[in-house]
């Protein structure tokens, strides 16, 4: 039996432990992560209980549809912006299949991993049950090469999500193990005549991809596993970096060279108050953009991606960026409102034009517009970037119209204002359960995110303390959770929390003028704080960390644990 042969590869490691609680009438608030063990604490549950995140198993409805897909893990060559690029691929295409389900059926996804380098896969945004996350050495051993896996879960959440390698994920992301879900609603709030998913991705050059294949190989986990980052790098040519990567051992769970940071890079000064991009914002967004050698929607980096529609239908844009960097995207040619984020609509959606969406790493914006009796609306890229501007395009329309699209001046784009998804929307949807700053919380956790070098390279850290020296976030079932967060780095971090959705409360101690928004990746730009609240109401063992996987791989995550809940996996195979 496939649940069998999971609880059979619970290979006996040693154990640390955590808790999953029950709901108390009254508990004092609690500064949470302030125990002594990292990355998880000897909590223990209810009744001094504990149990593993294996027996956290999907719940069945009797009857449910199951939707069977399959996805093989692969290699391929594919051509991408002109040059050939040794790839990682599920199904042979990067992105991988798109994944369709309706609300309330079960997913069952087999992975078969033909690669030569082990894998798991994380279905991001999804709640799923705490022993279907995919983290290897958290929720399950890593599906070796010529294994198979089987994933199981109930789509509980309309929306549109992704799924991707959560095995040195830097690479494997980034080399091409990654596609996207969509979830259809029961019951449509922004029904449209026509529906297009894509999909946002930066690709490394090829001599670069085949560094990083040399570093999986070499078992090398992580880019930054040896306190290298992408720039000082792989990117750069250096090649492979050998030794156990840094999140690869919980032996190395003590003081030590990961342990804190000896020189930490100066932020810029915290924001209060408004909302408006900046220069650090411009230098944030170029970090990176220099280092890759094609920009692809879905797996075209010719230039404009095509997508069929008539003038006057209703349009959905399911926009997905399964890559590093913060992308900034505007659509021309007609009005637009943005309907959802990560997978959660909002009530009211104003209509927009001549506004630029920043789209961070890991977040997924639904947009829709209608096509104007001209024939055709263009999505565009205001990437600082030239490469991009080229390349992440889309046309939608009549194929007619396309060609006398005039273009429009990479100068004029950037003088456009950001949106602003706290001050965006009124009211809020039918039976949304709000959180509220001044109400009372059971955990409150401060988040600080600090750039730097450690004595082995530069570090990503949470409060001074690189992954996994962080204690955790230690949480009883039914608790509401308050975290704040300050980014103290001249770097974009977008903070992903598994299994989780979060209310955003406030922006630079300003609190959310729109309607209710709910995410699971939040894009901290240099300087901004934010206020965020979650139901602890997903029993397991989840990771919060930085969706830019070069960060993740070089420190900044931190584990949110349910007291009483063990890992029964070898700590030594955890990977962001």
């Amino acid at each position: 039996m496939r649940r069998a042969t999971k609880m059979g590869m619970a290979l006996g490691a040693a154990a640390l432990v955590a808790s999953i609680g029950g709901v108390f009438a009254v508990r004092e608030v609690r500064q949470a992560g302030t125990g002594a063990d990292a990355p998880l604490a000897r909590v223990p549950g209810p009744h001094g209980t504990y149990t593993p995140v294996s027996a956290f198993q999907p719940r069945v409805p009797q009857g449910a549809r199951v939707d069977h897909f399959t996805l093989t893990a692969e290699y391929r060559t594919l051509t991408l912006g002109g040059e050939p690029v040794r790839a990682m691929t599920f199904n042979g295409t990067a992105p991988g299949p798109l994944l369709v389900a309706h609300q309330g059926d079960v997913m069952e996804v087999t992975v078969q991993n033909r690669l030569s380098v082990p894998l798991t896969i994380h279905w991001h945004g999804i709640p799923v049950p705490g022993a279907e996350d995919g983290v290897p050495g958290v929720t399950q051993n890593p599906i070796p090469p010529g294994g198979s896996y089987t994933y199981e879960f109930v789509a509980t959440e309309a929306g549109t999500y992704w799924y991707h390698s959560h095995e040195a994920s830097f690479e494997e992301v980034g080399l091409g193990l990654y596609g996207a879900i969509v979830i259809l609603p029961k019951h449509a709030l922004y029904p449209a005549q026509r529906d297009y998913t894509l999909v946002l991705h930066e690709w490394p050059n090829a001599s670069t991809a085949k560094a990083m294949m040399a570093n999986l190989a070499s078992g090398a986990r992580d880019a930054g596993s040896n306190g290298g980052t992408m720039s000082e790098g792989m990117m750069n040519g250096a090649g492979t970096m050998g030794g156990m990567g840094m999140m690869g051992s919980a032996a190395q769970n003590s003081e030590g060279a990961w342990g804190s940071m000896q020189h930490v890079l100066p932020g810029p000064p915290l924001r209060t108050g408004t909302f408006a991009p900046t220069t650090d914002d411009y230098a944030a967004l170029d970090e990176m953009a220099g280092m890759y050698g094609a920009f692809t929607v879905n797996q075209n980096a010719d230039g404009t991606t095509l997508l069929p529609a008539k003038p006057g239908q209703l349009v959905r844009l399911r926009i997905v960026n399964s890559g590093n960097m913060t992308r900034l995207l505007t659509l021309v040619g007609a009005p637009f409102r943005v309907v959802a984020l990560d997978g959660h609509d909002i009530a009211n959606p104003g209509w927009l034009k001549g506004v630029l969406l920043p789209i961070g790493a890991a977040e997924r914006y639904d947009v829709e517009f209608r096509v104007p009796p001209s024939g055709a609306a263009y999505l565009i890229s205001a990437d600082p970037d030239a490469t991009a501007r080229q390349e992440l395009r889309a046309a939608i329309g009549d194929p007619g119209a396309w060609a006398s699209f005039p273009g429009i001046s990479a100068a004029a784009i950037a003088r456009e204002p950001w949106f602003d998804f706290t001050d965006y929307g009124r009211g809020r949807l039918p039976g949304e359960t709000v959180f509220r700053l001044n109400q009372a919380y059971q955990v409150r956790y401060n988040m600080k995110l600090t750039v730097g070098m450690s004595m082995n390279g530069m570090v990503y850290a949470i409060n001074g303390r690189v992954f996994p020296n962080i204690p955790p976030i230690v949480v009883h079932k039914g608790d509401a959770v308050l975290v704040h967060i300050v980014n103290d780095s001249p770097y974009i971090h977008p903070m992903h929390l598994h299994g989780h959705d979060f209310q955003v409360l406030t922006r630079d101690g300003r609190p959310v003028q729109g309607s209710p928004i709910f995410l699971d990746t939040l894009n901290v730009f240099p300087g901004e704080s934010y206020d965020i609240a979650f139901r602890a109401d997903n029993p397991g063992l989840w990771m919060f960390h930085c969706h830019d996987l070069e960060h993740a791989a070089s420190g900044m995550d931190v584990m949110v644990q349910y007291a009483g809940v063990t890992d029964p996996y070898p700590m030594n195979e955890m990977s962001e």
